[in-house]
């Protein structure tokens, strides 16, 4: 009986060990659980990079919305400048088309002041994010409606500006989809090491059933054995 004791003993001691929930944690290797850390600190990454670029091109949709509004006055801008040099046109004439290159200069210098975008003027400053940068900066005082040359020059600055922003949202939303691609690669790697673990649980749960199997079945040729013996010597 002793030698078969030993054994139940031996067998129920490796039971416990295989069926304690840490040795999941034990038996993996500490290049697992950095890659495993590695890979979620990326994919937060690469989310909050997301966002920025999307906020990026939110900003840069609203630039570009406003200065297409104002191509068109300064365009509008340039053909009552053509007009007012026109002598066929009375005092009357003139003044009519002076107030309103004067209206349109003034809504102009109000809109870009005023473009905010989450708190920010649209208009004033360089805009960057990560390794790219643009600068948004257009001055509505250099517009001079006297002056049709000044005209032109806004609005070659403004069709500038706008082919920029176009390249940099164009930029901008590739970036987006190499890091959407990425974020999808790094959920799967993910998934990948949680289904290893997992399996690596369910397959203690089998050593577990064959270690109680192994345990039945000790003991059962234990109790034969003994009562063979039992019968021999009467």
């Amino acid at each position: 009986m002793t030698i078969t004791t030993n054994v139940l003993n031996n067998l129920q001691l490796n039971l416990a060990k295989i069926s304690d929930p840490s040795r999941v944690d034990n038996e993996t290797s500490s290049a697992d659980e950095i890659l495993h850390r590695r890979v979620n600190s990326e994919m937060l990454q690469s989310q909050q990079e997301i966002l920025n670029y999307n906020d990026a091109v939110g900003y840069m949709q609203v630039a570009d919305g406003v200065l297409s509004q104002v191509s068109k006055q300064t365009d509008e801008l340039n053909q009552l400048s053509v007009a007012s040099v026109n002598g066929a046109l009375n005092s009357d004439q003139q003044a009519m088309i002076n107030n309103q290159m004067q209206a349109l200069s003034r809504t102009i210098s109000q809109t870009i002041n005023e473009t905010t975008f989450n708190g920010r003027n649209v208009f004033n400053s360089d805009f960057n994010i990560m390794d790219r940068g643009i600068n948004l900066s257009i001055n509505p005082d250099s517009l001079d409606v006297s002056d049709q040359d000044s005209i032109l020059a806004f609005q070659k600055n403004i069709d500038s500006l706008r082919s920029d922003i176009g390249s940099f949202m164009n930029e901008s939303n590739s970036t987006i989809d190499s890091l959407s691609t990425k974020v999808a690669n790094e959920a799967l790697s993910k998934s990948n090491y949680e289904v290893d673990i997992a399996q690596t649980a369910n397959d203690i749960n089998k050593d577990k059933l064959n270690l109680d199997a192994a345990i039945f079945a000790q003991v059962h040729n234990t109790d034969a054995l003994a009562n063979k013996i039992h019968e021999l010597l009467g």
